[in-house]
């Protein structure tokens, strides 16, 4: 039995820069929980590749595995789609944050099976029983099980599956993160090319946690893992980080500043061990102004950026977005940060209230606050939070592309969508001059901007 596993293309316009591609770290914890069983799997990166039909000719796979973001819920189902129409007899598998809480989203004549659950070990159970034949009677493939146990089906941690055609849905229990293995990471080392932050080269990625302990009400983030701040054991973290074979890592948990004495043993440990590597980590602006002695520590070490979620610049935003923090924790986090060799991403949020003013207000707040680095997201609910339920009768947007942070999906409040898109295309032009004047994209050269450009038109011409 041969099994590939997909990650497709970010499809929305930036995602041809190729200046932010991170590690496909999910695939490889698969992978590893595959390679475990004796199972052969193949990993596909459409962040990397083009050729989806061309790999389902070679590899012949008997179940085809998709994992993906909200933008890319199309392509998802899309991938199944052709795997089926390729071979009826493949077994298709969707899984990934975006199916953990939109799981009907994929409920669909070419999706066999939505896999909910975060355990590796889980997902390799299931791919189990397919090889063992028991889905083909569930699926009703070679004939119609109406038992009420399915075969071990129902008892896959938050598996949705098919009875006669019908998804039955088992529930999803939180799965503890030490049980995550250390990953198998041949594909990343055979195109640790691709993967980059920035001017960082060979990013690697490592996650330490599940979920995240705030509740601000648009992050989606959040509610993942069961909702519950998870926080992996730090010798296991220490043991993977130490065998890493990559200088630049990615922590690419919701929040790694959470907790002062984890976060002072983590210091401690990579010391002792002498890791010497540059790091990549979300953190909040109350945290590092509580704690700007580990700030200063975890720059030591090798933290060069903390992408921090300041989000606005009044108090009454912040306060409606229950992010529990304020404009002068900002002002003081960049500050702390500002004080050490670190940089900090600010991670800001276009309201759909905004007006001309507001844009100005905006830009002028990042001028005087010595901001080089910022990021601006359109507001936009996503399926699954709170914020979405609020918004879901507003939303004018039929598209899940648009999820992407970048386009309104809900209409404006004070300008029209042209004025809006104008005045925040405006913005982002200027805040990429003030990013350029400072010298962040330096490495974007004449080859890389070649490459670049022959990867879009790869794109292009493929159809995608």
């Amino acid at each position: 039995m041969k099994v590939l596993l997909v990650r497709p293309q970010a499809p929305n316009l930036l995602s041809f820069t190729r200046i932010l591609d991170n590690e496909p770290l999910d695939l490889e914890y698969l992978y590893t929980a595959l390679k475990e069983k004796g199972i052969a799997s193949v990993i596909f990166d459409g962040l990397i590749s083009n050729d989806f039909e061309e790999t389902l000719e070679r590899e012949r796979p008997h179940v085809l595995s998709v994992t993906g973001y909200i933008t890319q819920q199309n392509l998802m189902i899309r991938f199944c789609e052709l795997a089926k129409k390729y071979n009826p007899q493949t077994v298709t598998i969707v899984g990934g944050v975006h199916a953990q809480l939109n799981y009907k989203s994929f409920y669909s004549d070419w999706v066999d099976y939505v896999f909910r659950s975060e355990s590796p070990a889980d997902y390799a159970g299931l791919v189990s029983l397919v090889g063992n034949g028991q889905a083909r009677d569930c699926l009703g493939l070679g004939g119609i099980n109406e038992l009420g146990s399915i075969n071990g089906f129902d008892s896959i941690n938050g598996l949705c599956y098919k009875v006669n055609g019908e998804y039955r849905e088992n529930p999803l229990s939180p799965v503890d993160i030490n049980s995550l293995p250390i990953p198998d990471r041949s594909f990343f080392y055979g195109n640790r090319q691709h993967f980059r932050y920035l001017e960082l080269n060979g990013v690697a990625s490592i996650k330490t946690a599940f979920s995240c302990p705030y509740d601000c009400n648009f992050c989606y983030c959040t509610l993942l893992g069961g909702g519950s701040y998870q926080p992996r054991d730090l010798d296991l973290v220490i043991e993977e980080l130490a065998g890493i074979d990559a200088a630049n890592i990615q922590i690419v948990d919701d929040d790694f500043l959470v907790d002062p004495k984890r976060l002072w043993r983590f210091i401690g440990l990579v010391k002792e061990k002498q890791i010497k590597k540059t790091y990549i980590c979300y953190a909040r602006a109350d945290f590092i102004c509580a704690n700007p002695d580990i700030v200063r520590a975890l720059a030591e070490i090798g933290f060069r950026y903390f992408l921090v979620g300041l989000e606005a610049v009044t108090d009454a935003e912040l306060e409606g977005m229950n992010k529990k923090t304020s404009v002068d924790m900002n002002r003081r986090c960049l500050e702390i940060i500002g004080e050490t060799p670190a940089q900090c991403i600010a991670l800001m949020i276009a309201p759909l209230d905004a007006d001309k003013a507001y844009f100005e207000n905006l830009y002028n707040w990042i001028v005087k606050a010595g901001l080089q680095y910022v990021t601006v997201s359109i507001f936009t609910p996503i399926p699954g939070t709170p914020l979405y339920e609020e918004y879901k009768d507003r939303i004018t947007s039929a598209d899940i592309v648009d999820w992407d942070f970048l386009h309104l999906v809900v209409e404006p409040a004070k300008l029209s969508r042209r004025e809006f898109y104008r005045e925040y295309r405006r913005l982002f032009l200027r805040l990429y001059k003030i990013a350029r004047k400072a010298g962040i994209y330096d490495f974007m050269d004449l080859a890389f901007y070649r490459n670049m450009l022959m990867d879009y038109l790869t794109r292009k011409i493929g159809g995608r």
